[in-house]
């Protein structure tokens, strides 16, 4: 499976359960999920649409954090 890194350089994984065979998201490192990584998916691709939104929200957010130093 894939790993995602962050824009501040935590690694995002998508793992299945082993009880029940859905997937889940977990950081790397573990540390507390944002609430739109939380959840069971019925399967990968829908995890990984899940981060590659939350990515981008982060992406921009940093973006115009950056632009206004």
């Amino acid at each position: 499976m894939k790993t995602y890194t962050t824009p501040n350089g935590k690694e995002i994984q998508v793992y299945r359960d082993k009880v029940s065979a859905q997937y889940k998201i977990q950081f790397g490192s573990g540390g507390e999920l944002p609430e739109e990584l939380t959840g069971i998916f019925t399967n990968e691709t829908f995890a990984e649409t899940a981060i590659n939104k939350y990515l981008e929200k982060q992406e921009t957010k940093k973006a115009k954090t950056e632009s206004k130093e």
